[in-house]
């Protein structure tokens, strides 16, 4: 095992030991008052590629997150209003861009700025009419294009959000966040509408910044994003199901994938890519739909997802994927999942342009394949209430070279062994 390895390893099973002791001092006051809700997460990420790749390795990651809900209603009789304050923290190395040289990490707990970060402040008011307004600091992806079935998977292909309009739109995605505002209709119980303003401020994801850079009128742009949809539950509906279409404008139109100021290809010239004028645009759909159901929640659900690059342009062109969750697997284990997902990431000829001039920059010739194709199979088993481990294959068709910039010939197709930890202190504990 690889001293990388072996430290992650290590700081999985310190953070899982050393993080309820930190967090038991609650409850052994009693329940929370009545009013509040406490979530304390630890979300751990362990991948090797044994197989293809740049190279062989092993990389882990994790995060902390802690999440506080006031209900103010009940706790100081403001009429319909809450307030949600969640903060984490992140470490660890990612073996996508480490080893194997691709965009698309295989951990969805890594991410490129380590450290604390506030991740969202924002106060919530529900009109009588199912109308609600929510303000304050908040990322686009926990409100838009989301689905619980994203997160029974490690890829982050899937996991938070499906892959796409963050590289082309640059969307706000956990634990980035900022000002931001959204309304939401609830036409009733099944059919609602959202659409929500965020100020883009690319500055706000460096180090050093941890969330907590309050500054106005400082971003580049603003990004907006719009969803119609219907969703159903297991209290109205045997077989549940959720639909989504929405898009996303950013009035910050980006960067040229391939082209530098002066029009000609930047991998060659070695100069930045040109700021570009107009607005970055994107679409996307998303269907879960519940096939089967047998005894209590045991059940089989698909799904679909899909997004499409329709204004400037930008990395990817498009992205859908497809799979399974299946809820209750073997006798006894109702809550278990099995579950796989099949993606397509089809990258844009002016990314795959750039990659092939950087690669005959360095001596190569050729270009790499405008179609990376990524599968997983994961099992997640419910060690215990608030404990869930997953382990998780994953394969890796045509990786991209973004992150291998002297590649001079095509990354072999990459196998992933992975393993998921999470742990939910809530439950773990009763809070």
């Amino acid at each position: 095992m690889s001293l990388i390895s072996r430290r992650t390893l290590c700081v999985l099973v310190a953070a899982s030991l050393a993080t309820p002791a930190l967090a038991a001092a609650p409850a052994s006051q009693g329940s929370l008052p009545e009013g509040s809700d406490l979530t304390l997460d630890l979300v751990g990420n362990v991948a090797s590629n044994p197989v293809g790749g740049v190279e062989q390795g092993t990389e882990g990651s994790y995060w902390v997150m802690a999440q506080s809900k006031f209900d103010l209603d009940t706790l100081w009789g403001v009429h319909n209003t809450d307030v949600d304050a969640q903060w984490a923290w992140f470490a660890g190395r990612n073996l996508a861009r480490e080893k194997i040289g691709n965009s698309i990490s295989a951990q969805q707990t890594w991410r490129p700025v380590a450290g604390g970060r506030l991740t969202r402040l924002t106060v919530r008011h529900r009109f009588d009419n199912g109308l609600s307004i929510t303000v304050g600091r908040a990322p686009v992806n926990s409100y838009f294009n989301n689905s619980a079935l994203n997160c029974v998977f490690m890829s982050n292909a899937m996991c938070l959000t499906p892959y796409g309009a963050i590289t082309d739109l640059g969307i706000t995605a956990y634990p980035n966040s900022s000002w931001a505002g959204i309304v939401r209709y609830d036409v009733n119980d099944r059919w609602y509408a959202q659409a929500g303003a965020f100020d883009y401020n690319n500055d706000l994801n460096k180090a050093g910044k941890n969330g907590v850079d309050f500054s106005v009128g400082e971003g580049s742009g603003t990004l907006t994003a719009y969803e119609v949809g219907y969703q159903t539950s297991f209290a109205n509906d045997p077989l549940p199901r959720t639909y989504r279409l929405g898009m996303y404008r950013n009035s910050d139109g980006g960067r040229s994938s391939y082209f530098d100021a002066d029009g000609t290809s930047a991998a060659l010239s070695g100069k930045p890519t040109a700021v570009q004028d107009g607005a970055r645009v994107g679409w996307y759909a998303m269907a879960d739909q519940t096939v089967w159901r047998g005894e209590g929640r045991r059940n089989l659900a698909l799904f679909a997802r899909a997004y499409v690059n329709t204004g400037n342009e930008a990395p990817v062109d498009s992205f859908a994927s497809a799979g399974f969750v299946k809820t209750g697997t073997f006798v006894g284990r109702d809550q278990d999942t099995l579950a796989m997902f099949v993606s397509n990431t089809h990258f844009s000829d002016e990314q795959i342009g750039f990659l092939r001039d950087r690669r005959t920059r360095n001596g190569g010739s050729g270009a790499p394949n405008a179609d990376e194709i990524i599968a997983e199979l994961s099992y997640g088993w419910a060690v215990h209430k608030g404990i869930r481990l997953m382990p998780n294959l994953q394969y890796v068709i045509n990786p991209d070279p973004i992150y291998a910039p002297t590649r001079t010939t095509d990354i072999p197709d990459a196998l992933i062994v992975g393993l998921r930890v999470d742990v939910h202190f809530a439950q773990l504990f009763g809070w």
